[in-house]
């Protein structure tokens, strides 16, 4: 009896759980079948400043729509037509700050659908999307020395990239001849030489970059005017006077003052030899407008060698309606000598001794100038 009473009790058991199962087959069946159509089958990005171009394919012609979501919990989407077209054909389309897409790497769901309502498995994707935090933290390329001659031609000495994803350089200046030019320098390296510059002009770079290979957008810092550095010497050829001359003859060819400010450092033919009578001796030079000057140099001689050094003298300028002494020297044996002073603006500067005589080739006054 207790056997039979077993048995019953199974068979109640089986027949409960056939009927659950046959529950939960009526409910698939009245639900219908559950059809998908063919998911993307790949996808390419191509980011850029604030915009994204998504390159994607997709072989199955039941699909009509896309449908694609992003952002946080997939809260933003767009829903993309699906034009006719080849299996192997691709399709595109652009997403910009319209579409609410921000600065950002981005995880994108797709999902096809047909006319009916079906719908395909999701295919996933990533791509970055740049803005104004990519391009903040852009550096311009550094210049560690700029060397420019006499004649209008800088070297430039750069550093090196300072990332992968710069392009090169992009430089604007006017030339001697008043043409503006801008020259690109792909993949710059450390050395470049710019040709028959206007100083006065300016010349002004900025770097490029470019995100990644397949980005839609160059980027580029702010521009930069370069700093050009030249010593100049701004008593070359600028009206000198002197209270005598060797000869007496303050027009002599070999020995008028104006000889110290020709450019020649050497010819005997051409120098200033000051009066060897009552001191002082002095020679002044009119640099005719004020310029901010820090250094000289001078070159003494006869014949034809660098000799009859002077001694004793000192360097002046006139400031404030005076000559202030900028610099003194007393027991000098080099007759090719120079020096630095502090700064200071003149208009005129003067060379004065009161012991021996002036037997100069050269002297040049030296002003940094900053373009």
């Amino acid at each position: 009896m207790k056997k039979l009473y077993c048995i019953w009790i199974v068979l109640v058991c089986l027949a409960a759980g056939c009927a659950k199962m046959n529950d939960k087959h009526d409910e698939f069946l009245a639900r219908g079948e559950t059809v998908y159509i063919g998911k993307v089958d790949s996808v390419r990005s191509f980011p850029g400043k604030e915009r994204l171009l998504l390159r994607y394919w997709i072989s199955d012609p039941r699909a009509k729509n896309v449908t694609l979501y992003w952002g946080t919990e997939n809260s933003l989407s767009k829903v993309l037509p699906v034009a006719p077209h080849l299996p192997d054909e691709a399709l595109e389309a652009m997403l910009t700050a319209s579409d609410n897409l921000d600065e950002n790497t981005h995880t994108f769901q797709w999902i096809a659908s047909d006319l009916q309502g079906n719908k395909s498995m999701v295919f996933e994707s990533l791509a970055t999307v740049y803005g104004s935090r990519y391009q903040e933290k852009l550096l311009n390329r550094r210049i560690v020395n700029t060397n420019p001659d006499d004649y209008g031609n800088i070297d430039v000495t750069w550093a090196g990239a300072s990332s992968e994803e710069e392009l090169g350089v992009e430089i604007s200046y006017t030339k001697n001849g008043g043409e503006a030019v801008t020259e690109y320098h792909p993949k710059l390296g450390t050395a470049l030489r710019l040709e028959d510059v206007d100083y006065t002009q300016g010349v002004h770079y900025q770097t490029l970059y470019l995100p990644a290979p397949a980005a839609l957008d160059t980027f580029y810092t702010a521009v930069t005017r370069m700093n050009i550095v030249k010593t100049i010497n701004v008593a070359l050829g600028k009206p000198v006077t002197c209270n005598g001359v060797n000869s007496g003859n303050i027009t002599d060819p070999a020995q008028r003052p104006e000889n110290a400010v020709d450019g020649n450092r050497a010819a005997n033919s051409v120098r200033f030899v000051s009066t060897n009578t009552t001191p002082p001796r002095f020679l002044e030079i009119d640099l005719q407008t004020e310029y901010t000057v820090s250094s000289f140099k001078t070159w003494s001689g006869g014949g034809t060698s660098y000799n009859y050094n002077l001694s004793n003298f000192e360097l002046q300028a006139w400031i404030g309606g005076q000559w202030v002494t900028v610099h003194s020297v007393s027991g000098n044996t080099d007759a090719l000598y120079g020096a630095d002073f502090p700064s200071v603006t003149t208009d005129r500067i003067r060379v004065i001794t009161t012991t021996g005589e002036f037997r100069l080739y050269e002297i040049e006054i030296y002003s940094i100038i900053r373009y």
